[in-house]
């Protein structure tokens, strides 16, 4: 993939590239890929997960579209600057094991990176870290949503000297599941209880809050695969895409999981106001209909939101109020009856298509109905799986 990046730097006036870390356990670069030179930031973060590669896919073609035609391309290359970091999980994109006993190692993939916990890095090993085969960290959950914040604190530890930790009440809450004992990570911050925040105590995670940091974007994206188990309501098989937009309290009745007894954080992001609540529905339910009226990869659903306080979008999207935006592709790579790599990867073009195209002509889409979003068919996962 390095080779790609330098070669679409080096050949086109509109891309820049740069290192901006390296991953815990193979030591592999992180690369920022920038494109375009417009007012209009977008920052677009794939493969999270190590074993969830078809975004990383579809977005270098996008990419290798738009400075190849730079022409046919004007409106997006003037009207947006475009951050890409693609593959923000080397170590599990890269992952090699003998799974099959027979003395050879093969690329397999995994979710987490390779890194193991240490005493020094926080007061328990938080649930988002596995010890299972090497030890590794869930990156979606480990983003900080207090970090660089007003009155922070400088932490202590390895990551002291990149990872600014805010001055909030920090707990730990110790709980079962399958016959394991684990421990959350929550913390009390300005009001609120963030339950499962995350702790940064991964490069791969501060290298990708640096790049948002300094894009300071309009629109956030990410880009995950979801089950084939998952359906969307009255629907006899699985959506090829869903997208979920983060949203506010100004919509907190339409939520999934609204109930009067439901504290605020725990159904919607509290830090995300009502203007920017708004962008978001707006984007994912244009794109959403855009996509299933060209009738290629059928119905759109809507994944359940709720806050996920160590993911990229409920952590950093506040911070710059962006409009959030996540796809989830139907198939995990390890699912039997995944649904055609090559299909992942052709919706999730489109959709990255469809999307840049309609921010670059209108970026806030004032024309659409934000609770149009809540007319798409509501998938039933939710946002523990993303």
């Amino acid at each position: 993939m390095a080779k790609e990046l330098r070669t679409v730097a080096e050949r086109s006036p509109d891309a820049t590239l740069r290192r901006i870390g390296r991953s815990a356990g193979r030591n592999d670069p992180i690369w920022e890929l920038r494109v375009g030179s417009g007012e209009t930031n977008v920052h677009l973060v794939t493969q999270l997960h190590g074993d969830e590669p078809a975004g990383t896919e579809a977005i270098l073609r996008v990419v290798r579209e738009l400075v190849r035609n730079p022409e046919a391309n004007r409106d997006i290359l003037r009207g947006l600057t475009l951050t890409v970091v693609p593959r923000a999980n080397p170590d599990g994109a890269m992952f090699v094991s003998d799974d099959d006993g027979d003395g050879n190692r093969e690329r397999v993939t995994r979710r987490e990176n390779v890194q193991p916990w240490r005493r020094r890095d926080s007061r328990h090993e938080p649930d988002y870290h596995t010890g299972e085969g090497p030890p590794g960290y869930d990156l979606n959950r480990d983003f900080d949503p207090t970090a660089n914040s007003p009155g922070a604190a400088e932490p202590s530890g390895a990551a002291a000297s990149t990872r600014p930790r805010a001055r909030g009440s920090t707990e730990w809450t110790q709980y079962e599941e399958d016959g394991e004992t684990l421990w959350r990570h929550d913390r009390t911050y300005r009001g609120y209880t963030l339950s499962g925040c995350g702790l940064e105590l991964t490069p791969e995670v501060a290298a990708v809050a640096d790049s948002y940091r300094r894009a300071r974007p309009d629109v956030a994206i990410t880009h995950h695969h979801k089950s084939v188990g998952t359906r969307g309501r009255g629907s006899e098989t699985p959506s090829l895409l869903s997208v979920m937009a983060a949203f506010g309290p100004s919509f907190l009745r339409q939520a999934p999981s609204y109930g009067s007894e439901e504290s605020p954080e725990s159904v919607v992001n509290p830090f995300i106001d009502a203007e920017t609540s708004r962008r978001s529905l707006r984007l994912n339910a244009f794109v959403a209909r855009q996509l299933a009226s060209s009738g290629e990869f059928g119905p759109v659903t809507r994944y359940g939101y709720e806050p996920l306080w160590g993911s990229y979008l409920d952590s950093l999207s506040p911070k710059t109020n962006a409009a959030g935006m996540l796809y989830e592709v139907a198939g995990q790579s390890d699912e039997r009856d995944s649904i055609d790599y090559a299909r992942k990867v052709a919706v999730s073009r489109a959709a990255f298509r469809r999307t840049l195209e309609a921010v670059a002509s209108d970026p806030d889409l004032a024309t659409m109905n934000a609770n149009a979003y809540f007319d798409l068919p509501l998938e039933s996962g939710g946002p523990t799986t993303r």
